[in-house]
């Protein structure tokens, strides 16, 4: 079902920022994940590393936040959702839907800028 949804998130428009993400490094634990997100491209680390592009990203409809990014690779897809609120000492939030085999996961974490 997670692979039908992203299907159908890659051929909606893309739609443009008010204010555009900066290149962020976003983790968490319990499971510990990563994911470094470039302008195009983005690196998850969930049980493997997935080096992924970035073919869409939105807002919330009406608002500036959240964003949605759509990732995708040869063998992992993801929906991320970057909110702009402090998280710790970090000035984002993230939360990243993706699978394994046909279990859904949800993740939860903080970003900060990359320097």
């Amino acid at each position: 079902m997670m692979k039908h949804i992203l299907f159908a998130l890659t051929i909606l428009p893309s739609t443009s920022f008010a204010e555009a993400l900066p290149p962020l490094n976003c983790a968490g634990s319990a499971p510990d994940w990563t994911l470094q997100i470039g302008s195009e491209t983005a690196q998850f680390q969930f049980q493997r590393e997935s080096e992924m592009t970035i073919p869409h990203q939105t807002s919330a409809e009406g608002q500036e936040w959240p964003q949605a990014l759509t990732l995708i690779s040869r063998n992992d897809t993801a929906i991320a959702i970057i909110d702009k609120r402090t998280c710790g000492t970090a000035p984002y939030t993230a939360e990243v839907l993706t699978q394994r085999g046909q279990t859904p996961i949800l993740l939860t974490g903080c970003c900060a800028v990359t320097e």
